[in-house]
């Protein structure tokens, strides 16, 4: 098969939500791990996500992309190499008092909180309200990505980050080829990691705003969670180029 290929899951939603589901991913990863690299993208920090696999049957990522693909770590938990220094002079506070005046909108507590991310509520915002949001921003001089998902959540994060970012520096990185990556998600903020060109999977239990989004290359499992996961797996290994 050549070079190891890499699988980049969401957890929430995706590997996570059936527990006997998980445990078939993570006994089925037990003996396949010499033929992948495994890495998380979560909207979790990484403390958060530490304390999942302690608690749980997820097995051990080779790379870890948090709090909505801003920060991104090694096995081991240390920075990746050159992924915060491409954000240095960005700061999350600039986005938090460009937007303090928009009434319907309501940060999180301060631990969803960051340098790179500046986390919000807001139910069923419009395609109109989004863009009042990026106009605001623009207005204080700001670049920055938005991400909505569940229609309630809003991640306004550093330009140049994200989960689908994060995905793509460490396919570079580990010499992968875009056919060789398998992103699998359920939300709107597992969106860009199926705008890269890799081979995505949407979970059967994922949310319409994702389903509605991605492209017809897209494989829609009839799977939910984890076993949505393995199907995924189990349906790109069955392509003729894979």
């Amino acid at each position: 098969m050549g070079a190891r290929r890499i699988l980049v899951t969401d957890l929430d939603g995706t590997l996570l939500g059936d527990d006997d589901a998980l445990d078939r991913f993570a006994s089925w990863y037990a003996t396949s791990e010499d033929r992948y690299r495994l890495v998380y993208a979560t909207g979790r920090s990484l403390g958060e996500l530490r304390a999942l696999i302690a608690r749980t049957r997820l097995p051990e990522p080779d790379a870890q992309s948090v709090s909505v693909g801003t920060e991104l770590y090694d096995r081991a938990g240390s920075p990746w190499p050159g992924w915060s220094e491409r954000f240095e002079g960005w700061d999350a506070a600039r986005a938090r008092r460009a937007l303090a005046g928009i009434g319907w909108l309501r940060p999180q507590d301060a631990g969803a909180q960051t340098r790179l991310k500046a986390s919000f509520t807001a139910p069923g915002l419009t395609a109109d309200e989004l863009d009042l949001l990026r106009a605001a921003l623009e207005a204080a001089g700001l670049e920055a990505t938005l991400v909505y998902s569940s229609s309630l959540y809003l991640d306004v994060l550093a330009p140049g980050s994200g989960k689908g970012e994060s995905a793509a520096v460490l396919a570079r990185a580990w010499g992968a080829r875009d056919r060789d990556v398998l992103v699998f998600g359920d939300s709107g903020n597992d969106l860009q990691m199926f705008q890269r060109g890799f081979r995505g999977t949407v979970v059967a239990n994922a949310l319409s705003e994702l389903t509605r989004a991605v492209g017809p290359g897209t494989y829609r499992s009839p799977h939910p969670f984890a076993d949505g996961v393995l199907d995924g797996i189990r349906h790109w290994s069955r392509r003729a180029d894979a």
